[in-house]
């Protein structure tokens, strides 16, 4: 009954597996100092993210920027001349078609837009299909005052050149790339606004340049657990359990699982207590 119950409330259909060799268009960005040699970008610097419009409007995607964008973490990649490399990691372009990455150093900003051109996926094919995949190395742009967009830079005589030397510091230090990108930890937490209608929906994507992935089950209280069941391609939760957590009994704790081995795909997930169950929904998505 509780499955042909979750049919029933299912209203979209389960998001397809993911897919990295092929049009993933998820790409993480390094900048460079603008020049001639391969030096990563000096000095005290940040980078935001903005993701706007609707696909159908027409937009100018030269709008002006009038507000601040969402703050990107770092991640410490392999050492360019004695320097860490500083990574962006990105989640996929997808949902809006104007995205863009700020870099703001001192009293200059570089815009850069993040179109879906075509080209940007090939050339990450042929230089992963040169290194062998997973991680696929960053992007690389160099650091200039102005607005600029990703596939003009990377087709510049000089970037090329620069991508090919540090592709070949990429594959030397193939043990260090590795460490970098051992293990991805995600979290997730069932608190909802008081605006939404329905069972809360959990996007989390999992990252396949990582070896492996940790998911932190939140604190629910003593004697609870979750359940997952994935679901097939119209929605229908399978009757298999997927994965049970059994949470600690102090209630207060929360619990890293391994979900490396976990199927991509859409799950109906319950938080159970006593007689009593939450229903919720739980995408590992790319």
């Amino acid at each position: 009954m509780r499955h042909l119950l979750t049919a029933l409330l299912l209203t979209v259909s389960a998001q397809a597996g993911a897919q990295f060799d092929r049009s993933s268009f998820r790409y993480n960005y390094a900048f460079l100092e603008d020049g001639l040699e391969l030096v990563p970008l000096k000095g005290d610097y940040r980078v935001e993210s903005i993701a706007r419009g609707q696909y159908w409007t027409v937009t100018d995607p030269r709008w002006p920027v009038h507000h601040p964008g969402q703050p990107r973490t770092w991640t410490q990649c392999i050492k360019v001349n004695g320097a860490p490399l500083m990574v962006v990691e990105m989640p996929r372009v997808l949902g809006y078609p104007d995205n863009k990455l700020i870099v703001i150093r001192g009293a200059d900003t570089m815009i850069v837009d993040l179109n879906l051109d075509g080209r940007m996926e090939t050339l990450m094919l042929e230089r992963t299909a040169k290194l062998g995949v997973p991680p696929r190395p960053p992007v690389l742009l160099p650091f200039r005052k102005g607005w600029f967009t990703n596939i003009d830079l990377v087709q510049e005589p000089s970037i090329i050149a620069l991508t090919e030397r540090f592709d070949a510091l990429w594959a030397e230090q193939r043990s260090e790339v590795l460490a970098v990108y051992d293990t991805a930890r995600h979290s997730f937490t069932l608190e909802m606004d008081g605006l939404r209608t329905g069972p809360l929906s959990i996007n989390i994507d999992r990252d396949p340049n990582y070896g492996h992935h940790l998911l932190e089950f939140p604190t629910s209280g003593p004697g609870t657990r979750f359940e997952l069941y994935l679901q097939d391609s119209i929605g229908v939760a399978s009757e298999a359990m997927s994965l049970r957590v059994d949470m600690p009994v102090d209630g207060v704790t929360s619990k890293w699982v391994d979900i490396t081995e976990l199927p991509y795909g859409r799950y109906t997930a319950y938080l159970e207590w006593g007689a009593h169950e939450s229903l919720f929904y739980l995408t590992f998505g790319w």
